[in-house]
């Protein structure tokens, strides 16, 4: 009974403090919020443009570590952004940091508008919304200097490599496919329904099984396109196994 009583006195405080910290939120910290879980951020995308995605899909505004939801995202929590001073491992750094919104710039051109990665100018999200971002972050970050990790961008050869690694690794399906809940319905509803992406599992099993299973693996490793990539201290190559062998399975099924 003071087990409940604690635990219900702690989820009042949380909720307390959660509504405190909302309410002390500025109108521009407001917008921040607001963008970021808004597909269109505020209309300014073009709607032929736009991927349907939002900063929450890659990302927590909240201390993961702290409060775990089971969701497994790509990126990092935005928790301590104004603390790191550099983002997509250095490549956005000095007056271009706080201007791209923390590396916030780079996503709202290239996951939210498919703009090819080589052609995104970080720099490109408007001026009042890179300011309402970072206002936000500030507020949910205080002192939080958020979670510690190193961006490591593969290239073509790396990813290859590390597809064919996971590939010949042993999975286990059964926790491939709770992982695969985890980390890949925001994009692949299911294995055999298309959403952001695309239909992974079809009524004819691909040529080359193998092949596919090794470019599906080095593509959650490394990413591609508008796939992003998710790196070791997210999912591991274990875990990265353990999806390919739930794909694997429901190919194989699907096909007889």
């Amino acid at each position: 009974m003071r087990k409940c009583i604690a635990f219900g006195l702690c989820g009042v405080l949380i909720m307390a403090f959660v509504v405190l910290t909302q309410a002390q939120m500025s109108d521009k910290a407001q917008l921040g919020r607001e963008l970021f879980h808004d597909p269109t951020f505020k209309g300014t995308i073009d709607p032929s443009k736009a991927t349907g995605l939002t900063c929450a899909n890659c990302h927590a505004d909240f201390d993961e570590t702290a409060n775990p939801d089971g969701v497994i995202r790509a990126g990092h929590s935005v928790v301590g952004v104004p603390h790191r001073g550099e983002a997509k491992g250095g490549m956005i750094k000095g007056a271009d940091f706080a201007r791209a919104a923390g590396g916030g710039g780079f996503c709202y051109e290239h996951f939210l508008q498919r703009v090819p990665h080589d052609k995104v100018n970080p720099t490109a999200i408007p001026v009042e919304h890179a300011e309402a971002l970072m206002a936000y972050f500030e507020v949910i970050s205080g002192d939080n200097k958020g979670p510690e990790f190193e961006m490591a961008m593969l290239d073509k050869d790396a990813i290859k490599k590390a597809g064919e690694d996971i590939t010949a690794m042993s999975g286990d399906a059964s926790n491939g496919w709770q992982l695969f809940g985890r980390a890949c319905v925001a994009c692949h509803p299911t294995a055999k329904k298309a959403g952001i992406g695309p239909q992974l599992v079809r009524s004819r099993a691909p040529r080359n099984i193998d092949a596919t299973m090794a470019r599906w693996a080095g593509k959650i490793r490394g990413g591609g396109s508008l796939m992003p990539f998710y790196a070791p201290d997210i999912l591991s190559d274990q875990d990265i196994a353990d999806i390919i062998a739930f794909l694997r399975d429901q190919i194989e099924n699907t096909a007889k």
